[in-house]
């Protein structure tokens, strides 16, 4: 993947000429995904190289002056995605105030019209330039290159947008939010020291420092994996406040992995959410707790057993 940083102090030329679409991109999700398949369409067709454009910081952020947003997916998870797909050129534009101020006109001749386009792919609620004055309509007026516009990509009448899949995420509804991503919903960080109560009682947890602002999913234990040293490990997931042995005000974000029973402290590890098992309780005793572990335990191996036995019957 070639990787381009380009801002107006410092305007960068491809070497060669493109095909892209310009876009934030949070999470890569199938609304996503079809306009980069329109992006590799018209590559393929013009000899040219499919490229995303997208924004760092997040527009969003510079505009409101927010610098606590939340999102599905850091830069490099999604030039990984990208890269998967098809895309070989990735393109971050610098957003400053400088930028958020262009006018379209300007918009068009310093930041676009460099970039050697021969067509730019937008959805059809694309905005861009000072206050979000330009539109696709505008874009089609400049002389430099084609514009295709892409319907939107709806379920149940309503868009598929990184909004809704957040929303989805906040409500457990992880099944759903995989389907709209197209994949599981993943928490990147490196694993601390906890405060140990599971390993007292035979469930010891990785504790997950995360290392980017994630939108994190509805408190509750969820079924998942966890990334090790490259190696995937079935796992049960706990998103709260411990409330059984002594409330804590800050969300713990804790993996029991299923098969695995090594000190891992200070490794970088991936969470995988798979499916929702059910909401965070307070037991009574140390002793309810365990049993309850120990059934959520069996719900999530018959539930890989059973996934296995999907798999072989495709």
């Amino acid at each position: 993947m070639e990787i381009i940083h380009f801002d107006l102090r410092h305007p960068i030329q491809p070497d060669t000429p493109l095909v892209a679409c310009i876009g934030y991109f949070d999470g890569l999700h199938v609304g996503h995904r079809q306009l980069i398949t329109h992006v590799l369409a018209h590559a393929k067709a013009q000899n040219a190289k499919p490229a995303l454009i997208t924004f760092e910081p997040d527009p969003w952020a510079v505009i409101k002056q927010m610098d606590d947003l939340e999102h599905l997916t850091p830069m490099h998870k999604r030039i990984e995605i990208a890269e998967e797909l098809g895309i070989e050129t990735w393109i971050i534009l610098t957003f400053e105030k400088d930028m958020q101020q262009l006018r379209v006109e300007d918009f068009h001749e310093l930041v676009l019209k460099p970039l050697k386009l021969r067509t730019l792919v937008c959805g059809y609620d694309f905005h861009y330039g000072y206050r979000g004055e330009g539109n696709s309509e505008s874009l089609k007026k400049q002389p430099y290159f084609t514009v295709d516009v892409v319907a939107q990509v709806s379920s149940d009448a309503k868009k598929i947008s990184s909004s809704r899949i957040e929303e989805l995420l906040r409500q457990g509804n992880i099944e759903q939010a995989n389907v709209f991503l197209q994949r599981p919903y993943e928490l990147e960080g490196i694993v601390v020291k906890g405060n140990q109560f599971g390993r007292r009682y035979g469930f010891p947890t990785a504790n997950l420092k995360l290392s980017y602002r994630y939108v994190i999913p509805a408190g509750g234990v969820y079924i998942g994996e966890v990334k090790v040293q490259g190696r995937w490990y079935e796992a049960i997931i706990n998103i709260g406040h411990n409330p059984t042995y002594n409330y804590q005000k800050n969300i713990s974000i804790e993996a029991h992995l299923l098969d695995f029973d090594t000190t891992i402290y200070e490794q970088r590890v991936i969470f995988r959410f798979l499916s929702y098992l059910r909401k965070e309780e307070k037991f009574s005793d140390a002793q309810a707790l365990q049993r309850q572990l120990a059934q959520d335990k069996q719900v999530a191996r018959k539930y890989f057993q059973e996934r296995v036995g999907e798999v072989l019957c495709d």
